[in-house]
């Protein structure tokens, strides 16, 4: 494998907001730069403003023209925007919204040119799944990791009312059928176990009667989804299955809805969680932290999330690229699987 340095890109997020805490917080810490090359997009003179208004220690920064010149040992920032915004701590503002959008389409342009690895975005007001899903053309899988902990999102940030018109049958068994193929090529687990929540309140499945989400959609989307040879059980009832440490026995959750996943994550990890935004052509990572208007400017942020979100997407690029070796020449079969077994395949021939 090669030792080649990962270029790790950061979009800015909010600037009033508390991301440039968690960027300069996260390298003062000097040897974050022996395990990657970062390269910010966004504002030397906005990183200079949060550093001086924190007090915070001087940190190591180059500005540079062209991601091509990233250098190593140092922070590396090009301008995304043309657009002078003034910081305005605390204060959401559409100009500073609009700079975290351009800042993360200038970032997915550089990954789309190769000169950066991974992408790990920063707080802001921006919907990042929407905007991803739209560039992509391809729906990301959010999923809520904490070291062996995952919690993936069967819906996004949408009012609770909404939800069951956006589950069903098909919807649900992709999901747990991207869920698995993610945990096998990005975590490089062999045999994925997924357990599935229910939607209405209950303690067991068989008392189940708030609703008929379970029997109309969940439950025939888990035994979809088991067909195509998905480990996965339940549904569960989300307050018993967290209180009772069962999703220990698992390998990734995938919930109904936000809230269910986001404060049940959250209560277990604290401030170190990330969010991954699988199934997409590259590695986005981002820290699972609001953009904390209230905090901003305050130095009360822990970097914990955002060194994590960086792990994170390191090791993802790395499990990508060995899954990309292990998969690039299979071997062909040497005899059918159907027939007799002693029917040889002609080797002669080009494949179908």
């Amino acid at each position: 494998m090669s030792n080649k340095i990962t270029r790790v890109g950061i979009s800015q997020g909010d600037i009033n907001g508390i991301a440039y805490e968690l960027i300069l917080k996260t390298f003062e810490d000097s040897r974050m730069y022996e395990l990657c090359m970062p390269v910010l997009f966004g504002s030397s003179k906005a990183l200079a403003f949060h550093r001086k208004a924190m007090e915070l220690p001087q940190i190591n920064t180059s500005i540079i023209n062209d991601s091509k010149d990233i250098g190593s040992n140092r922070l590396n920032i090009v301008h995304s925007s043309q657009e002078e915004v003034a910081v305005e701590l605390s204060k959401p503002t559409e100009a500073a919204k609009k700079i975290a959008y351009q800042a993360v389409d200038y970032a997915i342009n550089e990954l789309d040119k190769r000169n950066i690895d991974v992408l790990v975005t920063t707080p802001s007001t921006i919907e990042e799944c929407s905007c991803f899903e739209k560039t992509f053309n391809k729906k990301p899988l959010e999923i809520l990791v904490h070291e062996s902990f995952r919690i993936a999102l069967a819906t996004g940030k949408i009012p609770l009312s909404e939800v069951p018109a956006s589950l069903s049958i098909e919807g649900l068994s992709t999901q747990l059928k991207t869920l698995h193929e993610v945990l096998i090529k990005d975590f490089m687990i062999t045999t994925p176990r997924i357990a599935v929540l229910s939607f209405n309140p209950g303690i067991s499945l068989k008392e189940q009667t708030l609703g008929v989400e379970e029997k109309e959609i969940i439950i025939p989307a888990i035994e979809q989804a088991s067909s195509k040879g998905v480990i996965c059980f339940g549904p569960y009832a989300a307050d018993n299955f967290f209180a009772s440490d069962e999703y220990m026995k698992f390998d990734a959750v995938l919930a109904m809805y936000y809230d269910q996943g986001v404060i049940s994550f959250r209560s277990i990890t604290g401030d170190e969680g990330v969010h991954y935004y699988a199934n997409l052509p590259y590695v986005i990572t981002s820290p699972d932290q609001d953009v904390s208007f209230e905090k901003a400017g305050t130095n009360t942020c822990s970097p914990d999330s955002m060194r994590q979100a960086i792990y994170l997407a390191l090791n993802i690029h790395k499990n990508r690229i060995i899954d990309h070796r292990i998969t690039a020449n299979p071997l062909r079969k040497q005899y059918f699987e159907r027939g007799s077994d002693n029917e040889k395949l002609d080797l002669t021939k080009e494949e179908d």
